[in-house]
């Protein structure tokens, strides 16, 4: 039985590929009993990263609190920027000329309506206690965004939320003069999750504001206004319809990439715009089949232009898990796997947002949601390194074969992980043996759908050797060698 082991391994053992896990360590930024979600973060000019994100007990919403974290003096500083029994909500970050930090949020208001709030620490770093209201009475406001330009203006773009008809709305304000900007209404638009509308400022503090009309549950048209002209004004888009969650992101050379989803197909595009020009034809940076990719608060480009997006998948007609896509044009990478929740430990994935700076240095937090003594808890997981991008430049592709990866890290002590993929829905079968060729644990053995899969081996109370993991998915079986290490 041991001779006929070691003889499959031989045969079996064949065809290895390159990784597609985000092999960057995890910082557990906040796990507790609370709600944490909703996180964005940004790179500053100088490469410090500063996230901003809510925190609330379970489902109350009036615990719900803005909080803010900075890496720019060392540790990891975390600054709680509101403190009352009111709802803050829906925080967005950016940064001045002089690299001061302004965040932009939604509160309830002494009407019980939400409005529009926002604070910089430009008299004292850290200290956001000067709030303004940029918005107020009479209506509720929204899912606001915010960006911040190399000049003395906030802008702010958000919807009204009422019986009826919504419309989105821009409006500025300017925090050296104090004053607050005419409302412009730009037109009908729906709110109905995280990324409905955006705005962001290009290197020459020119406005780009990017939103969809949410028409009915399957989308919208997406709308695009720019004010190169002089004047904030629509250009169109070429996509009527079925658009969701747009978000937007501009690059060094001012070039406007603006994503969204298709509620036909639920896959990523991708639409470019150079300055002063026009629209590329959409491009799919996510292959077809990979679930609902949901819950993007922020994209960002490298120095080199390189597009980062990372998005989560819930759904179970795919992997679950948090994913990060990379490309530059018309040429993406394929899926990377940041997170899976092999063990199922967690409810979800929640919200997912990158920065990038430099050549492929990257940041990624995720909020994976929990259930602790009956109440929803989420947290925020960083991981920041810099990745390889000088060989990826790879048209997206489906999943056309099947792959065992080699598993990470290996050697391991106590425990690994182990990714395969499969191309069509079929048993699979993951198991481990130990150098005798008796097995020893079973981590899968079921029905998968189409997809990549990534499961836990935790080889606590097992001794140093060399191990092995074996693969059955169809008529496809190989197996692997690993080490332990104690």
């Amino acid at each position: 039985m041991k001779k006929l082991f070691f003889l499959i391994l031989v045969l079996f053992a064949q065809n290895s590929f390159a990784q597609s896990y985000l092999n960057f360590p995890i910082d557990t930024l906040a796990r507790d009993s609370f709600y944490n979600y909703r996180a964005q973060i940004k790179y500053d000019v100088n490469g410090f990263y500063h996230i901003v994100n809510t925190r609330q007990f379970h489902t109350a919403s009036d615990t719900r609190e803005v909080f803010y974290w900075t890496n720019k003096t060392g540790p990891v500083q975390k600054i709680r920027v509101t403190n009352n029994t009111v709802d803050d909500n829906y925080t967005s970050v950016g940064f001045d000329w002089q690299n001061k930090v302004h965040i932009g949020w939604e509160r309830r208001d002494a009407g019980n309506l939400f409005q529009i709030i926002y604070a910089n620490d430009r008299l004292v770093d850290g200290d956001f206690s000067n709030t303004v209201w940029i918005t107020s009475g009479g209506i509720n406001k929204a899912t606001p965004y915010m960006a911040v330009g190399n000049d003395s203006i906030a802008h702010f773009v958000y919807y009204t939320f009422v019986t009826g008809q919504d419309n989105a709305y821009y409006r500025t304000y300017n925090f050296v003069t104090e004053q607050l900007g005419t409302e412009l209404t730009l037109g009908p638009g729906e709110a109905s999750g995280e990324n409905d509308i955006e705005v962001a400022v290009d290197g020459l503090n020119k406005v780009h504001v990017v939103y969809t009309t949410n028409a009915n549950f399957g989308g919208g048209a997406l709308m695009y206004f720019n004010n190169e002209g002089g004047t904030l004004v629509n250009i169109p888009t070429g996509l009527g319809a079925n658009v969701q969650n747009p978000d937007i992101t501009i690059d060094n050379n001012n070039t406007v990439h603006i994503i969204y989803k298709l509620s036909t197909d639920n896959r990523i595009y991708l639409i470019s715009r150079p300055s002063g020009g026009s629209f590329t034809t959409p491009v799919a940076i996510v292959p077809s089949s990979i679930g609902n990719p949901v819950f993007w608060r922020g994209i960002d480009t490298d120095a080199n232009g390189r597009l980062y997006v990372s998005y989560s998948q819930n759904s179970s007609s795919a992997t679950k898990g948090v994913f990060l896509v990379h490309g530059i044009g018309s040429n993406f990478s394929s899926p990377m796997l940041v997170y899976q929740d092999s063990a199922g430990a967690y409810l979800s994935m929640g919200s997912t947002s990158v920065t990038a700076k430099g050549n492929g240095e990257i940041a990624v937090t995720f909020n994976p949601a929990a259930s602790r003594f009956g109440n929803v808890v989420f947290y925020i997981l960083l991981k920041m390194d810099a990745l390889a991008v000088t060989c990826i430049d790879d048209p997206v592709e489906t999943i056309s074969y099947h792959k065992i990866f080699d598993n990470y890290p290996n050697p391991f002590n106590p425990s690994t992980v182990i990714r395969f993929a499969i191309p069509q829905n079929e048993f699979v079968s993951l198991k481990i043996f130990d150098g005798t060729g008796k097995m020893i644990r079973t981590l899968t053995n079921r029905t998968h759908s189409a997809g990549s899969y990534e499961y836990s081996f935790d080889a606590s109370g097992l001794s140093t050797g060399v191990y092995y993991y074996s693969l059955e998915a169809g008529d496809f079986k190989q197996t692997k060698k690993m080490l332990l290490v104690k």
